[in-house]
């Protein structure tokens, strides 16, 4: 089991988009099944962060950024393996312009 770190952009990243299923949307059961979801993934990264690859675009993963999917929602984190952690960078709606976010 690696050690979590959940950056503060991942944080306010899930809870925007928390907040806009359940106000925008009134689709509270949707965002509980997100968060849900979101804390599962992470769980799965922490036990075997290789499990998912690395960003397909050259220059996010030259920067050793990992995604996983959830829904329409992607995860991005980095693996240190020195110190056996993951670094929980981003939750980004996969529709927006990836690239610029990272």
């Amino acid at each position: 089991m690696y050690k979590t770190i959940i950056s503060d952009a991942f944080e306010a990243d899930l809870d925007s988009a928390l907040t806009y299923i359940e106000t925008e949307l009134f689709n509270a059961g949707a965002a509980a099944n997100l968060l849900d979801r979101s804390e599962e993934t992470v769980a799965r990264i922490a036990e075997n962060p290789l499990m998912y690859h690395l960003y397909h675009d050259e220059d996010i993963a030259s920067r050793g950024y990992h995604y996983a999917f959830v829904g329409n929602f992607l995860i991005f984190y980095k693996i240190n393996e020195a110190e056996k952690s993951v670094f929980i960078a981003r939750f980004l709606y996969g529709g927006q312009n990836i690239t610029e976010q990272i």
